[in-house]
């Protein structure tokens, strides 16, 4: 597939995901039957130069109910805030297959040999 194509794709999943995102937040919110549950979670992410890296620990914070907050190059590491911590292995398995993999496709780490 095309960069371009692969671009345009990731934009449309992220205008998605920040719809669905913003009603399941305020859904959480505003449920009182059931309060969110806050964790902190690391997520490693794939070989993808800084850009790459800094372009999905944005896309997360833009996301409603996720917040990027260090971003660690060297270990390929996010740690992340999520208003609702209880299934942090399907909330990465999200970002992975919605953001992570087109962003790979696009900013592939170099080798600076």
């Amino acid at each position: 597939m095309s960069r371009l194509l692969t671009a345009i794709g990731l934009l449309l999943r992220f205008i998605e995901q920040v719809l669905v995102s913003g009603f399941d937040t305020a859904w959480q919110i505003l449920r009182p039957d059931k309060r969110p549950v806050p964790a902190y979670i690391r997520m490693g992410y794939g070989p993808m130069d800084t850009r790459g890296a800094a372009i999905l620990g944005s896309m997360i914070t833009l996301t409603p109910g996720t917040t990027t907050l260090d971003i660690d190059p060297e270990r390929r590491e996010l740690l992340l805030h999520m208003l609702d911590g209880s299934d942090p292995k399907g909330a990465i398995d999200g970002i992975r297959r919605h953001f992570e993999a087109p962003l790979l496709r696009l900013f592939p780490e170099r080798d600076h040999a």
